[in-house]
This record gives structure tokens, C-alpha cells and sequence, in this order.
């Protein structure tokens, strides 16, 4: 175990991270997000084969489940293919599914092979070549990836040889594009009733007024360079600067209730083109504030029919969703380390979807862990959260692979040190 890295918040850990959770105090930490390795041998690469994905999970589970505090909350990223098994692992060492969200992308890249091309391949047989196409992605000379296609050049369009190879043209190995990762959302179970775990633990609940959905994002989240007239509401200056202070603001002027489906911005655009462009009801008049008052069963609660009266704003179907801009392996921007260099690891996950998950489940002075930190954007994540939004998080993260071809430690360290450099 190194601490590569230690500033007044927090700490990038280069271990393992078994051994280094051993040394955190019993129910001390308040969140935690990771992403963990899928089990498939991405890219060849050894840190995503586990042996046995179950146990694997279930170690890390075990001591997770002692430093996290009652009510604590657990986000791990997953694979359809394989996140069942932490799932299970997970709920057998005693934490509760309190919920999964789907991150839903257009930049996936389908990985399978030819039928067609493989029965020609083994035949001998050679293809005619009747036209080309160029590729797309990251240069690595002028061939392609034989891990799914990812560099520049261009790729001949060839048709069947063989009778086998024309009778199965278009037929590819299983498959679909990859366009969701789940996100599982996991809980230590609460000490007594939420009321109690909180006054005891000063945790367990999650925060939604911190991730709602802007009304009308395009216009009205400052993030996103909107010029509309929300720039000096209440709602802006509160989700968005970090300068919530409890003042009574409606929850329409807030925004939407987060649903538990994130979307990218390409998904929004095509969402938008099927739904169209519609005004919702309602809005901030007495025909909103009615439906507040609506009794069930002589029951009454504003909070239950939150938004039925509408929100009053135009926009198409995706303004119902939280909106995480990403591109192929993240933005190139976003990828750009500080010495000018290209961030190698190959799952980044976007910045902006990570402080969303902290922002989500953690309290605004709690402590933060990952332990997969890779080139850590968690601790990024929580050093601008801390400097652009009013936060005090702590963090730790732990990362395994620090080498010469997979120097994620010190990627991390040069991340952070980047951000607090500017800070002072």
C-alpha cells in the first residue's frame, strides 16, 4: 500500500483494495462509487478477468459492508452480461437493491464478427473488394483494431466468395451494440427508522433536489451555456451554484423529479425527434398549485402530487431526463490531461455522470470512497465539487494498477494536483 497522492480532502491509494479498506474504521464512510471490472477480458486487459466474478465481488462486498455507515449507499457500474453476479454477491453479504439506473449512450460500438467472413476465411477463399469506407476513432497507425475497429484508416468493402459465406451475408456472431450500462444502487440497511439512522449517522437519504432535471436544460441550466431568464432564479443559483440554503422553492421551480434512466446527448436528440416539441400544462399559476391540494383517502400531502399541475415549459421528450454529456470513451477534451497528454485509460467514465452519482447519495460534508479508481475521476469529481459547489467531501480512493503501460495512480495524482494548484 502508497498513498500516491494526499491533500486536505482526501487521498489516491495505490493497493489493493481489500487490504487497504482493512485499515478504514467501521461505519465511516458515507458513499460509495466505483466501477467495478466487468469479468470479460476488455481489451485483453487483466485487471477485467476475475477468475470467479461472484467471489470476487463478494470479497470487496464484505468489507465494504463493515466501513460503510447505516444507510450508507453503494453505486457500481456493471455489464448486462455480468452484473447479476455482484448483484447476488452484494445482497448475500447483507446490503439491500434499493435501486438501478440505466445510462443510456449512442457512442457503443458493436464487437461482433462476420459470419459470412469467417466461412470465406476458412474456405481460403478471397473476398472482391467493390468499395471502402473510412473508420473512426483514436490513430494508431493505419490498421485497425482487432478489439472492435477503434482506430483511423479505412476498411475495404468486400462481398461473399464463397456459397456458405453468401448464404449467411449479414449474419454476425450475438450481439447488439452496447448503448445502457446499469448502474446498481446498493444500501446497508438502516438503524431503525430513516428518521433515526439520520440523527444518528447524518446519512441514509438521498438527495433529489440536487439532481433534478433542469425544466428546460437548453435554456435554462447555466452548465450547459443557456441564455434564458432563469440565470437569476432561485433554482439556479441553488442546484446549480451550491449555495442551497433551505428557502421555500417549489418543486416545480427546481425542476423534474430524477428518474432512474440518464441519457447522453446524442439519445436526447433522437428522443426529441420522435416525440416532437410540446408545451407542458400548468406551470407556476392556480391551476398547478390545485393539484397540491388533492385529498386521497382524506389524506393530504403537497409532496405526493409533485408536478401533476405541469411545469409550463416547451422542450421534447427528453427534458423528462437527467442529461450526461459523453462522448466515445469521454470527450476528447475531457480526456486531456494536464501535461498535454491523452488520459490511457480505456473505461473513463465522463465526469459530470460521476459528481451526479456523489451529489445523489452523499452528504454535502460525507466521505466518498472508490475502490476502482482507475485514473481516478471520482477524486476529481469531488475536488471541483468541493471548489465550484459549497461542498467539504472527503474522498479515498484506491486503485490497483499503477505500471510504465498503466500508470493510473500517477494519471490521478496529476488530475487532482491540477485542480488544486488552481484552487490556491
Amino acid at each position: 500500500m502508497n498513498i500516491v497522492y494526499q491533500s486536505n480532502n482526501g487521498q489516491i491509494i495505490h493497493g489493493d483494495n481489500i487490504e487497504v479498506m482493512k485499515t478504514i474504521k467501521e461505519n465511516s464512510v458515507d458513499s460509495c462509487i466505483s466501477d467495478f471490472p466487468y469479468d470479460l477480458s476488455f481489451m485483453g486487459r487483466k485487471w477485467d478477468t476475475t477468475g470467479n466474478f461472484y467471489e470476487w465481488c463478494k470479497a470487496r462486498a464484505v468489507e465494504l459492508y463493515r466501513i460503510m455507515k447505516p444507510g450508507g449507499y453503494v453505486c457500481i457500474f456493471g455489464h448486462p452480461k455480468t452484473n447479476h453476479r455482484m448483484k447476488c454477491a452484494f445482497e448475500d453479504v447483507g446490503f439491500n437493491i434499493v435501486e438501478e439506473i440505466d445510462w443510456v449512450y449512442l457512442s457503443g460500438f458493436p464487437k461482433n464478427q462476420d459470419i459470412g467472413k469467417m466461412f470465406d476465411k476458412k474456405a481460403g477463399a478471397e473476398r472482391k473488394v467493390i468499395g471502402e469506407t473510412k473508420g473512426v476513432g483514436k490513430k494508431s497507425g493505419n490498421t485497425y483494431s482487432k478489439h472492435g475497429g477503434f482506430n483511423s484508416g479505412v476498411i475495404p468493402i468486400t462481398i461473399p466468395a464463397t456459397e456458405q459465406a453468401k448464404l449467411w451475408d449479414g449474419w454476425k456472431t450475438s450481439g447488439l451494440k452496447p448503448a445502457h450500462e446499469p448502474i446498481t444502487i446498493f444500501q446497508k440497511p438502516l438503524e431503525g427508522t430513516y428518521i433515526e439512522n439520520i440523527e444518528k449517522w447524518n446519512c441514509g437519504a438521498m438527495n433529489i433536489d440536487a439532481c433534478r432535471v433542469p425544466i428546460n436544460p437548453e435554456v435554462d441550466d447555466p452548465r450547459l451555456g443557456g441564455k434564458g431568464t432563469w440565470s437569476t432564479s432561485k433554482a439556479t443559483e441553488n442546484i446549480y451554484e451550491g449555495d442551497y440554503k433551505g428557502e421555500r422553492v417549489s418543486s416545480s421551480e427546481l425542476g423534474r423529479f430524477p428518474p432512474n434512466v440518464i441519457f447522453d446527448e446524442y439519445t436526447k436528440d433522437i428522443l426529441d425527434e420522435q416525440t416532437g416539441i410540446s408545451k407542458s400544462i400548468g406551470g407556476k399559476g392556480e391551476a398547478s398549485k390545485q393539484w397540491h391540494n388533492i385529498t386521497s383517502y382524506g389524506w393530504k400531502h403537497p409532496d405526493v402530487c409533485e408536478g401533476m399541475g405541469g411545469y409550463g415549459d416547451i422542450g421534447g421528450g427528453s427534458r423528462m431526463f437527467p442529461i450526461i454529456k459523453y462522448c466515445p470513451k469521454v470527450s476528447p477534451k475531457e480526456r486531456l490531461l494536464p501535461n498535454g497528454e491523452r488520459n490511457p485509460h480505456v473505461t473513463l467514465k465522463p465526469k459530470e455522470l460521476v459528481k451526479w452519482l456523489i451529489k445523489l447519495v452523499t452528504p454535502k460534508d460525507g466521505t466518498t470512497i472508490d475502490i476502482t479508481a482507475g485514473s481516478c475521476t471520482h477524486a476529481v469529481a469531488v475536488e471541483e465539487l468541493n471548489r465550484d459547489e459549497g461542498y467539504n467531501l472527503k474522498y479515498i480512493d484506491i486503485e490497483l494498477m499503477n505500471t510504465e503501460t498503466e500508470p493510473y495512480c500517477d494519471v490521478g495524482k496529476m488530475r487532482v494536483e491540477s485542480i488544486v494548484k488552481n484552487m490556491s
